[in-house]
């Protein structure tokens, strides 16, 4: 799609994009301009097209892998014509600070329309530190093997949530311990649009992780904390003051006199969390990495009560193999939900919230794991997030310009918590413990939908590194998506590569 295209598909209230478009228009026909007058160093500029179809038709949705974290960028229901611009560059930079400026531009074509900004931060590095402002890619998912189905925090599956936050720039070393112990944090105050059921909404999102490295061994532990507070619906208003911000900070329970009961008795707002333990191995032939996840998202949880939700995952790097870059294993596990023997499985409904009714989900897509599947509802969005799955992928190249890449994911899907419900029980039937769900439930035998999805992508780059080719084709099988299959071919371009 020619970048002109784009430019009439923007309504005229959309004056930034069009003052961007001109810009990247006027640089295009004379870069020496960034160049020669210093403004801008280390300038990357980058324009890509793509199209995604399902084989059937144009109307018929994609299958899983053509869109399933790829930012919140391809839309599900349609073909698309995705064209994209980025910038990066450095606006100054000496031996104790750096400030950096990225932006994408997407313009995508499609059963929903859009164009924005994937990407737009500034960002300020100082000694070890950062500090970023805008929609960027969330460090979280910077940390993980690309082949990886995402963490249960975030993913690369939702568009970005504008964030504000302060950052190590990557492990820092503790003073007295021979570079062996070092840390890693991060700290930030986000915004989620206003197309939700409940308005205005802040996210507050914070990790600590300490790494122990010496010589083949390196492990890491961490712990991830983001919550959903404030806002309003209607004249239904939640506190959103400094003290109740402290409260969200440290996990309080609520002061707020306006604060609804579950609030003041649990704590402040929606809490999506994880214990994420680390563990590699460097030998001479291989390098092998074992994580396991623990996902979060109440009191009950932290104390583990479903030990076994989350992701186990396995990585294999061979080291003197060109042809195999990276070998992944992936568990996922989310069927206790911290439900009692008598209860329903999934009674903490991952993702969804009975306050923040749209849930874990950012621009109609989840946040974090994609494989806990959301629709585009404003009111308990997820509706499927019991579920087993095993994942596997693996990529290489064939020559230093050739590479490839192969994703299989199994799962096992139960719905959620209200779909094993024939009929609640009366009180004389039920355990005396408070707050349980007691009800006559169907078999999850009953509930089960298999799939299996499946994506091979090849990759080809030019000699001179600025253009790559791209072809994706991915096929679902099963009861979930049922039988479909799709291509997407992307074409890149890097304008100016320094």
């Amino acid at each position: 799609m020619p970048l002109i295209l784009i430019q009439r598909k923007i309504k005229m209230r959309d004056i930034n994009y069009k003052y961007l478009l001109l810009t990247y228009l006027y640089f295009f026909i004379n870069p020496s301009v960034l160049l020669s007058q210093q403004l801008i160093s280390d300038i990357n500029i980058t324009n890509g097209i793509s199209v995604t179809s399902n084989l059937k038709g144009l109307q018929d949705n994609l299958p899983f892998w053509l869109h399933s974290n790829k930012n919140g960028s391809i839309d599900k229901n349609s073909a698309n014509i995705n064209n994209y611009i980025s910038f990066s560059g450095i606006l100054f930079k000496n031996n104790y600070l750096s400030i950096d400026l990225e932006t994408k531009l997407l313009s995508s074509l499609a059963n929903k329309s859009s164009n924005h900004f994937e990407v737009g931060y500034i960002k300020i590095e100082l000694h070890d530190y950062e500090i970023i402002a805008g929609r960027f890619y969330d460090p979280l998912t910077v940390k993980e093997n690309h082949l990886s189905t995402g963490s249960f925090m975030y993913s690369n599956n939702a568009l970005p949530i504008p964030k504000i936050a302060i950052k190590t720039k990557e492990f820092i070393s503790i003073p007295k311990t021979n570079n062996i112990v070092k840390y890693s944090g991060f700290f930030g105050h986000g915004w989620f649009d206003s197309n939700r059921h409940t308005q205005n909404v802040y996210l507050h999102e914070k990790y600590f992780y300490l790494n122990i490295k010496y010589a083949f061994f390196d492990a890491k532990a961490g712990i991830v904390h983001n919550v959903q507070w404030g806002g309003y619906r209607g004249s239904f208003k939640l506190p959103s003051d400094f003290r109740t911000y402290r409260e969200v900070i440290f996990a309080k329970g609520s002061s707020s006199s306006i604060a609804p009961p579950g609030e003041v008795s649990n704590v402040v707002g929606n809490s999506i969390g994880a214990y994420d333990f680390n563990l590699g191995l460097t030998f001479n032939i291989i390098y092998f990495n074992i994580y396991r996840i623990f996902y979060l998202e109440d009191k009950v949880s932290a104390r583990f009560r479903s030990p076994w939700d989350g992701i186990w995952g396995v990585v294999l790097k061979p080291r003197n193999t060109p042809l195999l870059k990276n070998i992944i294993y992936e568990h996922i596990n989310t069927k206790k939900m911290d439900s009692f023997i008598w209860e329903p499985r999934g009674t903490a409904n991952y993702y969804n919230h009975g306050i923040y009714s749209t849930g874990w989900t950012y621009k109609n897509r989840v946040i974090g794991n994609p494989l806990i599947l959301g629709n585009e509802s404003l009111i308990k969005p997820i509706y499927n997030n019991i579920l087993i799955g095993h994942h596997f992928g693996l990529d290489g190249q064939f020559t230093n310009k050739i590479k490839f890449q192969l994703l299989y994911t199994f799962s096992r899907n139960y719905g959620r918590v209200e779909d094993q419900i024939v009929s609640y029980l009366s009180n004389d039937n039920c355990p005396p413990v408070e707050s349980t769900v007691c009800a006559e439930l169907k078999p999850l035998s009953k509930l089960l939908k298999i799939n299996h999805s499946i994506l091979s992508s090849i990759n080809i780059q030019s000699k001179d590194e600025r253009v790559d080719f791209g072809v994706n084709i991915s096929t679902d099988m099963g009861d979930l998506y049922g039988n479909t299959a799709g291509i997407s071919i992307s074409l890149e371009y890097k304008l100016i590569y320094k």
